[in-house]
C-alpha cells in the first residue's frame, strides 16, 4: 500500500490526476481510513474545482490524525475557494497552533484574510510565510497583491517581479507582474509578461483578460477585443472583462456595441460604481439622456458624495426637462462642496433655460467668485450678456485668453462668447478673427469630428429614393389620424424657436421643446419589422400596422411631457425636415411647419454658435454641402407632399409678426389670442442656442446678418445665394 501511495503521489506531483485519483481511490478501498489517501485524493479534487468534495476527504482525514498541521492548512485552502473564509483562518489558524513555523498555513491565512479584505492582516501573514521561507513563490506573488490593494504599489510590483525571478513560469505572478506594470504606466514592458502567462494558461480567464487590458492601454484596441471576447468565451460571466470589452468598444466608436457589453457587465454586478459610471459616460457621449438618467441614480446611490456623478445625473435631467430635480443634484452638490464652481455654473444654465436670466448671470459671477480661474462661467456670461457685457468682464475674457497654458476645450468657449461680445458692438472683423479659431478648436475637440458629406448626399439619396410619391400615396391613411402634434423644423438658427414660442404662448398649445422622437421613432423600424437592417433601408418594407404602431407609441411619448393636457403639442426639432416623409406617413392630420430663412444669414448664425452635438457647423465647406443638400430634400418634400408644409419665412415673421402667427394658429385651428405677440413673456423652459433671443421682443437686426462677414465667409455665401438671384 505504501508503494501504491507513493506511485500515486509521484503521479498527482507529475500532473497525471485521472491516473492518481484512481489509485488513491483503489487504496481508500483497500482501507477506507487511510489518512493519506484520503488527504492527497481531497487535495487533487480541490485542484479540479470540486473543493466541497475536497474540504469533505481532507476533513475526513483531520479526523483521523488531528495533528497534521498540512491537512488542517490544505483544508482551510480547499474553504477558501468555497469562499468560506472565516472557516479557512480557522483551518490555518489550527495547523499554525500544531506548527507556527509552517509556511504554507502562513501563506493561506493571508490569502484568507484576502478574502475578507482585511489586507493589513494578510500582509502580516505573507511577511511571516516569506520570513521562514524567502523563496516562497506564492507568498511573495500573494503578498504583491495585498500589497497593491493597500495602494503601496512600488512594493507590490518589487515582490510581483521576485516572484517572477524566482520562478519563471508561474503564470499567476507572470499576469500580476503585467498588471503592476501597466499601473505604473509601464505597459510595453507588461505585455511581454501578459503574453507569457497566457501562453502558460491558455485556457485561463484572468491572464487573457490582463494581456487585454495591455492591449488597451496601449490603443491596440482589435486585439485588446479579440483577448476579451476570448476571455468571455472561457469566463462568460466576468463582469469586469464585459465591462472592459465595452470601453474598447467605445473607443472604437462601436458605440451601440459598447452599450451592450456595459448592460451585461451591470446585470452581472449591478452594484459596481465603475460599471456604472462607464455606462453613464457612454450614454453621455451619444446624447441620449433618457436611459442615463436611471444609470446615474444607481450610481449616486452608491457614491451619494461623488461630485461628478451628481452632477452627471443633474444634467442627464435638465436635458430631459425635468428642472427641480436636476436643481436638487446641483445644491446636493453644493451641499457637499460648497465651492463647487461647476455646480454653480451649471445652476446658472438652468436659469437661463427657464427664463430666469438674471439668477444665471448672479450664478455665473458666483462660479467665478468661488473659482477665479474657471474659465467657463466667463464664457457663459459673454454668451448671455453680449453687447451688455461689462468692460471689467470683458478685459477678463481677454486677458484669459493670453494664457498659453489654457485649455482647447476653454479657450473655444472663451472665443464665440468674445465673438460674441465683438458681433454686438459691431467689431465686426475681430468677431471673424475669433471664430476662425473657436471654430478649428471645435472642429478639433468634438468628441465626433468625423463629418463626412458624401455620406449625408447618400442618406439624402435614400430618402428621395425611398419616399416617392406613389410610396407615400399608397401607404396614405394609414397613421393615426390625431390633429395634436404640431411639427416644426427647418435648418438650425433659422426661427425655429421663435415659432415655437409663439405658438406655446397660446393657452391650448403646449411647446414640447426639441424632442428627439422622431429619430427615435424612424429608427425604431428595423426593430418592429424583426429584420437587421439600417432604417433607411428598411422603410420601403413599412406596412399600415408597423405605422400605425409607431404612431402610438409617437403620441404616447408626447403625453408624457403635458399629461395629455393641451389639445396640440409642439415638437420643435429642426433636424426632424429629414423625417418629414416619415412623420407624414404617421400623422396625416398633424400640422408641419417649415421654418426658413435666408442662408446665408442661417450659415453666419451657426458658424458663431458653440453646438456641442452639430458636427457640420465649424467648417464652411461642409456648412454648405450640408445646407445645399437641405434645399435639394425640401425641393423633393415639395414635390411629393404637395401643401402638406405651412412654410413660415423669418424675415416676414420678424417684420409682420401678427399675421405669420395668425397664419399659424388658423392652420392648427386654433383662435386667436394677443398673448402670442407677448411670446418673449411666456414663462417656459427653453433648450436651445436661441434661449437669450426669444427672451427678447421680436426685432430685425439679424436680418441680412451675413452681409457683415462677407470679407470671411464669401465663398459660402456664393454657394448659398439664393436661387433666383
Amino acid at each position: 500500500m505504501q508503494d501504491l501511495l507513493a506511485a500515486a503521489i509521484r503521479m498527482h506531483q507529475s500532473g497525471q490526476l485521472g491516473q492518481a485519483s484512481q489509485i488513491y481511490q483503489r487504496l481508500l478501498a483497500m482501507d477506507p481510513q487511510n489518512p493519506e489517501a484520503l488527504h492527497m485524493l481531497g487535495v487533487l479534487n480541490h485542484q479540479r474545482g470540486d473543493h466541497r468534495r475536497a474540504v469533505e476527504l481532507i476533513g475526513r482525514a483531520v479526523a483521523i490524525v488531528p495533528n497534521a498541521y498540512n491537512y488542517h492548512a490544505n483544508m482551510g485552502e480547499a474553504y477558501r475557494a468555497l469562499g468560506e473564509f472565516d472557516r479557512a483562518i480557522g483551518c490555518c489558524k489550527a495547523s499554525l497552533g500544531i506548527w507556527p513555523r509552517f509556511p504554507e498555513a502562513h501563506c493561506n491565512l493571508g490569502s484568507a484574510l484576502q478574502g475578507l479584505n482585511r489586507h493589513d492582516e494578510a500582509v502580516a501573514a505573507f511577511q511571516k510565510a516569506l520570513e521562514l521561507r524567502p523563496g516562497f513563490v506564492v507568498a511573495h506573488n500573494n503578498l504583491g497583491i495585498s500589497l497593491r490593494e493597500l495602494e503601496r504599489h512600488h512594493e507590490a510590483l518589487e515582490h510581483f517581479e521576485r516572484a517572477v525571478a524566482l520562478e519563471p513560469n508561474y503564470g499567476p505572478a507572470r499576469t500580476n507582474l503585467g498588471q503592476s506594470l501597466i499601473e505604473h504606466n509601464r505597459a510595453e514592458e507588461a505585455l511581454s509578461h501578459c503574453q507569457e502567462a497566457v501562453r502558460l494558461f491558455p485556457d485561463s480567464h484572468e491572464p487573457r483578460h490582463n494581456l487585454a487590458n495591455t492591449y488597451r492601454v496601449l490603443g491596440r484596441w482589435e486585439e485588446a477585443r479579440m483577448e476579451y471576447l476570448e476571455a468571455l468565451r472561457l469566463a462568460p460571466d466576468q463582469p469586469l472583462t464585459s465591462a472592459h470589452l465595452g470601453l474598447v468598444l467605445k473607443a472604437e466608436d462601436k458605440l451601440d456595441e459598447a452599450v451592450t457589453w456595459l448592460r451585461r457587465a451591470i446585470e452581472l454586478e449591478p452594484t459596481n460604481p465603475d460599471s456604472l459610471r462607464w455606462m453613464g459616460e457612454l450614454y453621455d457621449e451619444m446624447d441620449e439622456s433618457e436611459p442615463a438618467i436611471p444609470v446615474w441614480r444607481a450610481f449616486v446611490e452608491l457614491r451619494p458624495d461623488d461630485v461628478a456623478g451628481r452632477l452627471s445625473l443633474g444634467r442627464a435631467l435638465q436635458d430631459e426637462g425635468e428642472f427641480d430635480q436636476a436643481r436638487e443634484q446641483y445644491l446636493a452638490v453644493l451641499a457637499l462642496k460648497p465651492d463647487a464652481a461647476a455646480a454653480r455654473m451649471n445652476l446658472g444654465w438652468l436659469h437661463e433655460e427657464v427664463g430666469e436670466l438674471a439668477e444665471a448671470e448672479a450664478d455665473y459671477r458666483a462660479a467665478r467668485l468661488m473659482q477665479a480661474d474657471f474659465p467657463m462661467p466667463l464664457a457663459r456670461l459673454g454668451t448671455l450678456l453680449r453687447g451688455k457685457l461689462a468692460d471689467d468682464d470683458l478685459a477678463a475674457i481677454e486677458e484669459r485668453l493670453k494664457d498659453e497654458n489654457l485649455a482647447e476645450h476653454p479657450r473655444g468657449r472663451l472665443l464665440f462668447a468674445l465673438a460674441h461680445v465683438l458681433d454686438a458692438k459691431t467689431d465686426y472683423a475681430r468677431a471673424a478673427e475669433c471664430l476662425v479659431m473657436a471654430n478649428a478648436i471645435a472642429l478639433k475637440s468634438r468628441r465626433r469630428p468625423e463629418y463626412d458629406p458624401a455620406d449625408h448626399e447618400r442618406f439624402v439619396d435614400n430618402l428621395t429614393r425611398v419616399f416617392t410619391r406613389d410610396f407615400l400615396d399608397g401607404l396614405a391613411g394609414q397613421g393615426s389620424d390625431s390633429r395634436r402634434p404640431i411639427f416644426i423644423f427647418g435648418l438650425p438658427r433659422s426661427g425655429t424657436t421663435l415659432t415655437e414660442q409663439v405658438l406655446a404662448s397660446h393657452s391650448r398649445i403646449h411647446g414640447a421643446g426639441e424632442l428627439r422622437l422622431g429619430r427615435k421613432s424612424f429608427e425604431s423600424v428595423p426593430h418592429l419589422l424583426g429584420v437587421d437592417d439600417a432604417p433607411i433601408h428598411c422603410i420601403s418594407r413599412i406596412n399600415g400596422a408597423v405605422i400605425t404602431r409607431i404612431a402610438g407609441m409617437h403620441l404616447s411619448a408626447l403625453a408624457e411631457h403635458d399629461q395629455g393636457a393641451a389639445e396640440r403639442i409642439v415638437d420643435k426639432m429642426p433636424e426632424n425636415y429629414v423625417n418629414f416623409g416619415f412623420l407624414s406617413l404617421l400623422f396625416p392630420n398633424a400640422l408641419f411647419i417649415h421654418c426658413r430663412r435666408d442662408l446665408r444669414d442661417v450659415a453666419v448664425s451657426c458658424w458663431m454658435t458653440d453646438f456641442a452635438k452639430i458636427p457640420w457647423a465649424s467648417q464652411p465647406d461642409h456648412i454648405a454641402s450640408r445646407f445645399v443638400q437641405y434645399r435639394r430634400l425640401m425641393d423633393h418634400w415639395r414635390e411629393v407632399l404637395p401643401g402638406r408644409m405651412l412654410e413660415i419665412d423669418y424675415e416676414e415673421t420678424v417684420t409682420d409678426l401678427e399675421s405669420v402667427a395668425r397664419r399659424m394658429l388658423s392652420a392648427a385651428g386654433m383662435e386667436w389670442e394677443p398673448a402670442c405677440l407677448e411670446f418673449h413673456r411666456t414663462e417656459r423652459p427653453i433648450r436651445t442656442a436661441s434661449v437669450t433671443q426669444v427672451r427678447q421682443p421680436v426685432y430685425q437686426r439679424s436680418v441680412a446678418r451675413w452681409k457683415n462677414y462677407e470679407s470671411a465667409l464669401g465663398d459660402l455665401f456664393a454657394a448659398l445665394e439664393p436661387p433666383s438671384a
